[in-house]
């Protein structure tokens, strides 16, 4: 008997190999996406992004909403790049809106500080990522309620560019129109009346017949006033505002009488008339007192010669001595170390509590009023090189306004900024950082 015996398997059937395909976004012919960040601050993402991690990381951002942004294929080579580029822009915007559609870029909003003004002007200029093409670029600078401006020439003179101006463009044209004696402490704003580079264009050639006189836009009126070099001058800026009808394009007109021009001198006669004779130094010195009465007793020579119209002669208290000077300098040194002040994070704002050390600054600066004084800005090295420089400025900018509105004048201060490039203390620390971000206000050296 032969027993057959089968061994039967009953384990679970084999599967057949399987693997999970990654189905890629649709493709898109026409590849866009946009970022605008509203005024509350939220950033609105719309158009495409190449994949889920892409538009996750864009997720992250403050504010972001990409509930707008779809998946889609055929991304540009630049995307992130230009993505990245254009939320660096949105972070000095405090509204706008960028764009990436192919290679072409767009942008355009409000700054949110000068500083941000300053800086962007400079990123857009020479910092497009490589491959992209900037196609435009609107950028205003911050919003100004009470929109002003003053080109002002002093009897000195010199003069000085005060208020606001839209570019940085309109700016340097109007310092080298005005010359080499020209200062300001212009700062940038958007809100100007409507017209206004054409407004200072169509009196700006009159400017130059002026001795001394003023350009100014206050109150949303336009005025045109000083004193004319001669009456053939004032002729001529009277015609020109008939001519053009200035006055019904908003502009008042106020001049004052020119002086009277000098007489020719007279022809030298034979008549020779007695010189006084001097007071020995050695009497002067010997009896002060009496020295002092003759000098008020006897009458003073009659000067045959002609009356120029020119600015009186400062007074005593208008010139400095090397002993004030050094005053000066060594006070302003002792307040600039106190590193007192300060500004809003990341802007060319003062913080309050500034206002004391300022005072005493502008009485310091007052000891020595014929000499010139230096505002230097710097930073720490936190970001990038070129907005820290703009941030030195507008902050030495800053200054120089509240030291002119606490009396001190205008053609004696200058703004400068040197951004990150002067440090006292290592950056490495934030003690460190809080030393190198300063003011330093100084005599200018060979005052």
């Amino acid at each position: 008997m032969i027993t057959l015996g089968l061994a039967l398997s009953f384990g679970p059937p084999s599967l057949a190999q399987s693997s999970v395909v990654a189905v890629p976004p649709p493709q898109v012919s026409d590849y866009w996406v946009s970022i605008s960040r509203q005024p509350g601050g939220a950033l609105v993402f719309d158009g495409y992004a190449p994949s889920a991690a892409s538009r996750d990381a864009l997720g992250l951002h403050s504010g972001a909403d990409i509930s707008w942004l779809k998946l889609g294929s055929g991304a540009p080579s630049g995307y992130d790049a230009a993505t990245a580029f254009g939320l660096d822009v949105l972070d000095r915007l405090s509204e706008g809106r960028f764009a990436l559609r192919g290679s072409v870029l767009s942008a355009n909003g409000v700054a949110a500080t000068q500083a941000d003004f300053i800086a962007l002007h400079q990123t857009l200029a020479d910092q497009v990522p490589s491959g992209l093409i900037l196609a435009m670029a609107e950028i205003s600078a911050p919003r100004v309620e009470t929109y002003a401006f003053s080109l002002r020439r002093q009897p000195n003179g010199n003069v000085i560019l005060s208020g606001y101006v839209p570019t940085p463009e309109l700016k340097q044209r109007l310092l080298l129109t005005v010359g080499v004696r020209a200062s300001s402490t212009l700062r940038f704003g958007s809100g100007e009346p409507l017209n206004f580079e054409a407004s200072i264009d169509k009196v700006l050639p009159l400017f130059d017949l002026l001795k001394e006189g003023e350009i100014k836009l206050e109150g949303g009126a336009w005025l045109f006033s000083g004193t004319p070099l001669t009456s053939a001058n004032a002729e001529s800026i009277r015609a020109t505002f008939d001519r053009d009808r200035l006055s019904e394009a908003g502009w008042g007109l106020a001049l004052a009488a020119p002086a009277p021009e000098a007489p020719a001198a007279p022809e030298p006669t034979s008549i020779a008339t007695a010189a006084p004779e001097p007071v020995a130094a050695e009497a002067v010195a010997a009896e002060p007192a009496q020295a002092a009465e003759v000098a008020q007793s006897e009458p003073e020579p009659v000067v045959d010669a002609p009356i120029e119209a020119a600015p009186q002669p400062p007074t005593a208290q208008a010139s400095s001595t090397p002993e004030s000077v050094d005053q000066c300098r060594s006070t302003l040194a002792a307040l600039s170390a106190q590193n007192g002040i300060l500004f809003r994070s990341g802007a060319a704002v003062l913080a309050e509590g500034t206002e004391t050390i300022l005072a005493s600054m502008a009485t310091a600066i007052n000891l020595c009023p014929g000499a010139a004084i230096d505002v230097a800005g710097h930073t720490d090295s936190d970001g990038e090189a070129a907005a820290n420089l703009a941030l030195s400025v507008a902050r030495a900018e800053a200054v120089v306004t509240a030291l002119i509105g606490l009396g001190v004048g205008p053609e004696r201060l200058y703004a400068i900024g040197y951004g990150e490039s002067q440090p006292v203390a290592d950056n490495a620390t934030a003690a460190g950082k809080a030393q190198n971000r300063r003011i330093v206000v100084s005599v200018r050296d060979g005052a």
